[in-house]
């Protein structure tokens, strides 16, 4: 399975979808947790059209090390089964279809990228199993953290190294954050050895965060992003045409770099009247150099309820325009770069979702035990992307993600 596809699935289902590998988007300095702590998640995420799913289950563990150390290590399984869009084709009538394995699904035919999987019954069935430790070290004013990760599934090998540094300033009202992550992945496309290849990461973190009164809290950061190596997916095809027939097909080939540039900024305001609620507003602008530039936009209430519950509703609003080599299908034959994928294509999204949590603090010996429930609609389609756009409607369509999570102290 293309390791692109798979990242994305994965990130739908990860609590820091805005996180960088091995950097977070903010870091709280000068405070060392002092409990044991453990984390458990599963979810699962379903595509329409009985494409994708992903089963994921997490857990985590932290541990305080002396009064100025935290160590911790997360642990993470997907199982991935199910087709995915390998190419485009023409329909007879200049219309573009998605071919995936030869079943007519909702008026599409649907391809794969593997023969079917005994295993599984699926055409893709897969598994990732990663590990991530990290080690903070906290001092009056900050705190260092070190981490790294490994993962591996069938066809795709992954590492990454990090640390991220933050400083308090202005009587502990302000927080200054640095990070950095390289990453080195190694790509081993099933029955494909010819395209066997390798691509390393690099990405640096700027960020602040600044107490403005007792009830409000900005954040806003930087991020910058340089990749290099094999940056095609090995699995995709790009069917050529002139004049509405059929002349050639070769495999998808992107640059192999890409600059990216991210800015996130959030507002949270604390509704103390409204039994302790709060409102927080996201929004983030990225662009990179492959021409896809996006918007997103998020909201969500966190609203107490009364005996440890609490209730979040959210929505989401996500819109991209089309990278500059992205082709429906293939037009040009001198084309350097050339790919079909609908990710790249322009689109828009909008997610909604609600999740409850319960949460115990006297249940000895825990000193705190918090249950979270959750699920999210997100409906992809071309026709949401700003200004209008109905080029790229035959990839439309949604999934369902539901997740479940527990969090200990003792």
């Amino acid at each position: 399975m293309s390791s692109q596809e798979k990242s994305n699935f994965v990130a739908c289902l990860s609590v820091a979808a805005l996180a960088l590998p091995g950097l977070m988007q903010t870091a709280v300095a000068g405070r060392v947790e002092e409990t044991y702590n453990a984390d458990f998640q599963y979810g699962h995420y379903s595509e329409s059209s009985s494409r994708i799913s992903v089963n994921t289950y997490e857990g985590a563990l932290s541990a305080p090390i002396g009064k100025s150390m935290t160590a911790s290590v997360a642990l993470v399984k997907d199982m991935v089964a199910g087709a995915s869009p390998r190419y485009n084709d023409l329909d007879g009538k200049g219309n573009v279809r998605q071919v995936l394995s030869g079943q007519n699904v909702g008026g599409q035919v649907i391809s794969s990228a593997s023969p079917v999987n005994s295993q599984c019954g699926k055409s893709i069935c897969d598994t990732r199993d990663g590990i991530s430790p990290s080690l903070t070290y906290f001092f009056d004013s900050g705190s260092v953290t070190l981490n790294g990760g490994f993962s591996r599934e069938n066809d795709y090998t992954s590492r990454y190294v990090g640390t991220t540094i933050s400083k308090d300033f202005n009587k502990k009202l302000t927080t200054a954050n640095f990070g950095v992550s390289l990453a080195f992945d190694e790509i081993d496309p099933t029955n494909r050895p010819a395209l066997k290849g390798s691509k390393t990461g690099q990405q640096y973190l700027l960020g602040v965060s600044q107490i403005v009164n007792k009830d409000t809290l900005l954040l806003s950061n930087v991020t910058f992003g340089y990749n290099t190596g094999y940056l095609s997916d090995p699995y995709k095809l790009v069917y050529f045409y002139d004049n509405g027939q059929f002349v050639d097909f070769r495999r998808d080939t992107r640059p192999r770099e890409k600059f990216q540039f991210a800015w996130l900024t959030q507002y949270v305001r604390h509704f103390g009247d409204l039994n302790d609620a709060a409102l927080h507003i996201d929004y983030r602008f990225s662009t990179d150099s492959w021409g896809v530039n996006a918007h997103t936009a998020e909201a969500s209430w966190h609203q107490p309820v009364g005996d440890g519950w609490q209730i979040i509703p959210r929505v989401r609003y996500y819109s991209q325009d089309q990278a500059d080599f992205f082709q429906m299908v293939g037009t040009d034959l001198q084309a350097k770069y050339y790919s079909s994928d609908y990710r790249l294509a322009g689109f828009g999204a909008v997610t909604a979702g609600i999740h409850v949590s319960k949460e115990f603090t006297e249940l000895a010996p825990l000193s705190h035990l918090k249950f979270q429930i959750g699920g999210e609609y997100y409906n992809h389609s071309a026709s949401y992307q700003l200004g209008g756009n109905n080029a790229s409607d035959f990839a439309d369509f949604n999934y369902f993600l539901i997740t479940g999570s527990f969090n200990m102290r003792f």
